[in-house]
C-alpha cells in the first residue's frame, strides 16, 4: 500500500474536482495543497460525454501532482450507493461480523454477491447496546467508477461514502473541543443533499433528492433565463441587486428542503427517542445562498451555521487564505485525506477484495528479492520436510474418513426412516396438504390491483388514459399526472420466526421474480409467477406440509406456526421503479403513497400495508436521456438513469438508482452494451417516442405488505361495481389504459 503519511483525498463532483493533499508528522497535519478543477460544463448537461470529461480534469490533476508513493482515497455520492443501521444484541465481539453479514443480506435490496460492501461498529464505553453501520454500493457501479481512474492509470487505494468522508473530517476537527449535543451536518451537492446526524459517537445518514440544480432550475421558471444565465444568477446572488427577487424565486424550493428535512429529523428521533439535536452546520456551495441560514434557522428551531475553515491542520502561509475561502467546498477532500492517512473515524472502504490485495501485493514487491534468497537457502530443508509432511497429510485424510463414516451412516438411516414415513403416511394429510397449496394464491392479484388502485390515486386526466396518441398530445407531457411504472418486484420473508432468529424454513423464494423483461405492452415476465411453486415456508411448504409431507418428515404445520402468539407473520417487500413527468417527490408521497398508508388494513384483505410514508421513496431524480444508440447509449453511470433510443419493444435499458445499471434487454437480442439487433430497423416506431423525456424524474417507492391469517381474512368483500368508462370527444375507449406509449408498462 502507498505510504500512510502521505495522502491525497478526491471528490469527483458535478461541477468539479476537487482534491486536498496531507501530509502526516507523528501527530501533526499538514495541508501541502488542494486543488479545485471545474468542468466546462456541468456533468448533468444533456449529450455530455461524462467519462471523457472526467477522465480530462484528472489527466489535469496528475500533470500537476505526482500522486503515485502517496495514498489515494476517492468517494462516490451518498445517492450512488447505500447506508443502513441496526441495532445488535449485546454478543461477544467475535460473533459480530457474523450477525452484521445476516444483517447486511437483510437490508440491502440487492443479492449480497451483486454488492461490493463494508460495516462499521459503533458502541459507546460501558453501554451495552451495539450499533452497526452498514455500507454497501453495487459492484457494477463501482467498476464503472473506478474506469475513470483506471483510465489515467491512478491506484485507487480507499473508497468510500461522501457523506463517511464529511462525517469524518468534522469528527477530527472538533475532537479536542468538548462534546456537543447532536449535531447535523448537511452537504447540499449538485443533484442531492445528505443529511448526516453525529450524536453520542454514532451516525446517521439519508439522502433528500434536492440539491443545487433544483435552485438553479427554479431561477429558470421564475425568470425566463438559460440554465447557463440562471446558474450565474445563483452563484452572484449574494451581491446582486436582485438578492430579494432571487430568494424569493427560489423560496418554494427552500420550503421543500426545509420539509424533507423536518422528515427525517422526525423520521431519526422516532428511532432514537431521547436524541437532542441542537445545532446545524452546512457545507457546499449552494449553502452559501442568500436568506437560506436565516430561513433554514427559523423553520428549525436551532443554530445553524457555516464554518469558515478546519482547526486541526497547518496550512502554508501561501495558501492561508485562498484555502479558508474554498475549506467547506473541499469539506468531502478533506476527510478522504484524513482516511488515507489513518485518522478516519469510519473506516468503510467499498473498494472490491481483489484491487485491495493487488495494491497490498504491489507495495511489497521490493521485499520479493529478499524473501526469495530466504527461500533459496531453506530449499534444502523444505526438501526433507516435504516426506514428513506428505505422511502427515495422508495421516490426517485417513482420519477426516474415520470421522466422516459415521456422519454418512447416520445420514442414510435418516433418509431410510424417512422413506419408511412418507410411504406409511396417512391419505388424509396429503390431501390436506394439497389442499392448502391454494392458500394465498390471491395475493398477487390483489397487489397490482392496489398499485393500480394507489395510480389512480394521482388523478390523471382521462384524455391520457387511452390510446388515442394525438388526444394524449394536446396535454403537455410535464402536465401529465401520471407514472410509468417499468418494475414491480417483490422479495419474501419466511414467518414465524422464533427466538435467536430461528425460522420454520427459512427459505426466501422472492415473489413477482421480475427478469427485467419488457416487450413494450406493460408485460412483467416474473409477475403472475406463484411462491415457489407451493414449496415456499407459506404457500405450500409451510403449513400443510407442502406436496404430501415435504417438510419435518410429513409433519403439518398448523397456521398458528406463522400467525400464532410471538410469531412474526410471513411479508413481502414490494418495490416499484418507474418515471413520471410531475415535478418533485411531494407528488408521490402525498397520492400514491398517501393511498398505501391510507388503505394499509382492510377487512376481508389477505395482507396489510407496514409502510414509513416518510422512508417510502428511497430514491428520486432526474431522468438522463442520452441519444438514439441503443440500450444505455450515452449512459451517465453516476447520473439518475438512461435510456437509449429506439431498439424495438422495450428496446431501452433502464439505470438502477443512481443510474448506470442495466435492467432489460435490447430489443430481443442483448443486454445493454449500446447495441441493438438488426430486428430493431424492421420494428415499428413507437407512438410518442420522440417526446422530449429530458424532465421526467425516476422513482422507486418501497414498502412491506405483511400477510395476515388466512381464517381471519376469509370473509369475502363487497363486489364493486365497475364505473362505465367516461364517455369524450374521441369516443368510450378513450380512458381505457396506455400500454405502448412509453418504455414501460404504464399506470
Amino acid at each position: 500500500m502507498a505510504r500512510k503519511n502521505d495522502s491525497w483525498g478526491i471528490e469527483v463532483g458535478r461541477n468539479a474536482i476537487k482534491a486536498v493533499h496531507l501530509t502526516r508528522s507523528g501527530s501533526k497535519v499538514q495541508m501541502v495543497d488542494h486543488e479545485i478543477l471545474p468542468f466546462k460544463k456541468i456533468l448533468t448537461t444533456p449529450d455530455l460525454n461524462v467519462e471523457e470529461a472526467i477522465q480530462v480534469n484528472l489527466d489535469q490533476l496528475l500533470s500537476r501532482h505526482d500522486l503515485s508513493k502517496s495514498a489515494v482515497s476517492v468517494s462516490v455520492p451518498g445517492h450512488m450507493a447505500f447506508a443502513r443501521f441496526a441495532k445488535l444484541p449485546p454478543v461477544e465481539p467475535k460473533k459480530i461480523p457474523d450477525i452484521v453479514k445476516f444483517e447486511a443480506v437483510q437490508q440491502i435490496p440487492f443479492p449480497i454477491e451483486q454488492v461490493e460492501w463494508d460495516y462499521q461498529v459503533f458502541q459507546q464505553e460501558d453501554a451495552p447496546d451495539v450499533e452497526v453501520g452498514i455500507f454497501a454500493i453495487t459492484k457494477e457501479k463501482v467498476m464503472s467508477f473506478l474506469s475513470d481512474y483506471n483510465a489515467v492509470h491512478l491506484d485507487v487505494d480507499t473508497l468510500t461514502l461522501s457523506p463517511l468522508a464529511v462525517f469524518n473530517a468534522f469528527v477530527y476537527d472538533t475532537a479536542e473541543e468538548p462534546e456537543e449535543e447532536g449535531v447535523i451536518y448537511i452537504d447540499i451537492g449538485t443533484t442531492a443533499t445528505d443529511v448526516i446526524i453525529v450524536e453520542n459517537g454514532g451516525i446517521w445518514l439519508r439522502t433528500l433528492p434536492l440539491g443545487g440544480n433544483t435552485f438553479t432550475e427554479a431561477l429558470v421558471k421564475a425568470f425566463k433565463l438559460s440554465y447557463h444565465k440562471a446558474e450565474k444568477l445563483k452563484r452572484e446572488a449574494g451581491t446582486s441587486k436582485y438578492a430579494r427577487q432571487i430568494f424569493q424565486a427560489m423560496r418554494p424550493v427552500f420550503a421543500d428542503l426545509v420539509q424533507e428535512m423536518q422528515r427525517s429529523l422526525g423520521y431519526y428521533q422516532s428511532l432514537n427517542r431521547d436524541a437532542n439535536l441542537t445545532r446545524l452546520v452546512g457545507v457546499g456551495s449552494t449553502f452559501k445562498l442568500p436568506g437560506l441560514q436565516k430561513f433554514l434557522k427559523q423553520q428549525l428551531q436551532m443554530d445553524v451555521d457555516r464554518p469558515d475553515g478546519f482547526k486541526r491542520i497547518g496550512v502554508e502561509d501561501k495558501q492561508a487564505s485562498d484555502f479558508a475561502d474554498q475549506a467547506m467546498n473541499l469539506v468531502t477532500a478533506y476527510g478522504l485525506a484524513l482516511q488515507g492517512l489513518g485518522l478516519e473515524k469510519v473506516s468503510a472502504n467499498v473498494l472490491p477484495g481483489h484491487l485491495i490485495r493487488q495494491r497490498m501485493w504491489k507495495a511489497k514487491q521490493p521485499w520479493i528479492g529478499a524473501t526469495a534468497a530466504c527461500f533459496a537457502a531453506a530449499a534444502g530443508i523444505s526438501a526433507m520436510s516435504v516426506m514428513s509432511l506428505d505422511g502427515a497429510t495422508q495421516s490426517g485424510l485417513d482420519a477426516g474418513k474415520k470421522r466422516a463414516t459415521p456422519v454418512l451412516n447416520m445420514a442414510e438411516g435418516f433418509k431410510r426412516e424417512y422413506d419408511q414415513i412418507d410411504t406409511s403416511s396417512n391419505p388424509r394429510q396429503r390431501i390436506e396438504n394439497l389442499s392448502n397449496i391454494l392458500n394465498a394464491r390471491d395475493i398477487l392479484p390483489k397487489l397490482y390491483e392496489d398499485i393500480s388502485q394507489a395510480c389512480m390515486s394521482l388523478e390523471p386526466q382521462p384524455q391520457t388514459l387511452g390510446n388515442n396518441y394525438d388526444l394524449i398530445a394536446k396535454t403537455e407531457r410535464s402536465q401529465r399526472q401520471r407514472i410509468y411504472i417499468q418494475s414491480i418486484t417483490t422479495t419474501y420473508k419466511a414467518g414465524g420466526a422464533e427466538e435467536e432468529d430461528e425460522q420454520l424454513m427459512g427459505m426466501d423464494y422472492g415473489m413477482g421474480m421480475d427478469q427485467g423483461m419488457d416487450y413494450g405492452m406493460g408485460m412483467d415476465q416474473g409477475m403472475g409467477m406463484d411462491q415457489g411453486m407451493g414449496y415456499d415456508a407459506y404457500s405450500g411448504g409451510g403449513y400443510g406440509g407442502g406436496m404430501g409431507g415435504q417438510a419435518e418428515l410429513g409433519a403439518t404445520y398448523s397456521l398458528e406456526d406463522f400467525f400464532g402468539e410471538g410469531k412474526t407473520p410471513p411479508s413481502y417487500v414490494v418495490t416499484v421503479r418507474g418515471t413520471t413527468p410531475m415535478d418533485g417527490s411531494k407528488f408521490l408521497q402525498d397520492n400514491f403513497v398517501g393511498w398505501l398508508v391510507e388503505h394499509a388494513e382492510r377487512e376481508g384483505w389477505p395482507y396489510k400495508f407496514v409502510i414509513d410514508s416518510a422512508d417510502a421513496i428511497t430514491s428520486y431524480g432526474r431522468v438522463v436521456v442520452a441519444a438514439d444508440t441503443g440500450a444505455g447509449g450515452g449512459k451517465d453511470p453516476r447520473g439518475a438513469a438512461a435510456y437509449g433510443g429506439q431498439a424495438g419493444y422495450g428496446g431501452q435499458a433502464y439505470g438502477g438508482q443512481g443510474g448506470g445499471q442495466a435492467y432489460g434487454q435490447t430489443g430481443y437480442g442483448k443486454t445493454g452494451g449500446g447495441s441493438t439487433t438488426d430486428l430493431a430497423s424492421l420494428l415499428p416506431t413507437r407512438p410518442l417516442a420522440d417526446e422530449d423525456r429530458s424532465q421526467d424524474n425516476q422513482f422507486e417507492i418501497r414498502w412491506t405488505i405483511e400477510l395476515v391469517n388466512p381464517a381471519a381474512s376469509s370473509k369475502p368483500q363487497e363486489p364493486q361495481e365497475e364505473p362505465l368508462p367516461e364517455e369524450t370527444e374521441e369516443g368510450p375507449t378513450a380512458n381505457l389504459p396506455n400500454t405502448d406509449e412509453d418504455e414501460r408498462g404504464q399506470s
